[in-house]
């Protein structure tokens, strides 16, 4: 278990294809930035290191290479300390709660013939925010964009029964998505009545409490039967075993969440006998417009998924808060603007 705390670094310098930005805000991921500070983050090992991967800032100097991005411009994910790099003893584990970062202009890299980065993964999800998007609505947009882009590698959910067992940003947003898809029914399993109770607010039919009942049993005494598609969004084994006994023959379970050990159990007396597992990546640059697109048209729920906004010097109580599970999601405001 590592401790938080403020430190100051020098600031980044760019190179010919980077840009220099001033962070605005950084969104706090419950899952990433609580396995780091836990130490069992499977990808990261170096310590100490600046933490923050979901952040938002106006670039404010460019390289001489530099094309595609000026000036004024908001971009996702700038960086304190790029990945696989150290400064000032402090290694990355991305470094957006930073009030300087840096972005790469990969496409102009392309263009004069360096390929370097083309598949590189942080620099494809480095881009320009589309005009008029808020800060505020830029960082949930990074979340939106993520399940949003796994969840157009699934089956279809049109038609279908969907159950989704999570009620995390995760969750709530997969919930969402399958809902927009034109699932039959959306059901959403959780252990939290008032996070039960959220998501009925944001697309689920139906809710089920799964520290009273059996998953299983109570979604098909809801819909009269099992589910074609569940999610696994948080992570846990026993949940993967709850959803593989609540799918019916030809179901599948899709796999969002990563579990300690990067392994779940199948366990096959659980099943219907014929279900597939589906495990896509999620890539939010691909989704990441249309993200900000579904903002802009009132489709998403913005205060209903971006609950919390703290100050850089309230970190504690910002991390207290989503330890608590007080948070569905909530940002740092690293410079002290508003981010509305």
């Amino acid at each position: 278990q590592h401790t938080l705390q403020l430190a100051d670094i020098s600031k980044p310098e760019i190179g010919d294809y980077e840009a220099l930005v001033s962070i605005k805000a950084c969104g706090i991921c419950s899952t990433t930035d609580r396995e780091l500070i836990a130490g069992t983050q499977p990808y990261h090992s170096d310590y100490p290191c600046v933490l923050g991967h979901e952040s938002i800032g106006e670039v404010v100097e460019v390289g001489p290479k530099v094309k595609y991005i000026k000036p004024g411009d908001l971009v996702t994910r700038p960086y304190g300390i790029l990945p696989g790099q150290t400064r000032d003893g402090y290694a990355s584990a991305w470094g957006g709660f930073s009030e300087y970062g840096t972005v790469t202009d990969r496409k102009a890299m392309m263009d004069d013939g360096d390929h370097s980065l083309a598949d590189d993964y942080t620099a494809l999800r480095q881009n320009v925010v589309p005009e008029g998007v808020s800060v505020k609505a830029a960082v949930l947009a990074i979340s939106l964009a993520e399940t949003a882009s796994w969840a157009w590698l699934q089956p279809s959910a049109a038609g279908k029964n969907v159950v989704v067992f999570g009620t995390g940003i995760a969750g709530l947003t997969i919930a969402l998505w399958w809902k927009m898809a034109g699932a039959r029914s959306v059901t959403v399993v959780g252990r939290r009545q008032e996070r039960l109770d959220l998501a009925k607010a944001v697309a689920a039919d139906y809710a089920i409490n799964s520290t009273e009942v059996d998953p299983a049993e109570e979604l098909v005494r809801l819909i009269g039967c099992k589910a074609d598609l569940g999610a696994e969004a948080v992570g846990s084994r026993e949940v993967m075993k709850q959803i593989i006994s609540s799918l019916g023959s030809g179901g599948t379970a899709c796999i969002y969440g990563v579990p300690e050990g990067l392994a779940y159990e199948l366990p096959m007396g659980l099943s219907a006998g014929n279900i597939d597992i589906s495990l896509k990546p999620a890539d939010e640059h691909v989704a990441y417009e249309w993200a900000c697109r579904m903002i802009a048209l009132g489709k998403i729920p913005v205060d209903l998924l971006m609950t919390h906004e703290f100050m850089l010097e309230e970190y504690d109580a910002a991390w207290q808060a989503v330890k608590d599970g007080n948070v569905v999601k909530s940002l740092l405001n690293i410079i002290g603007d508003s981010v509305e």
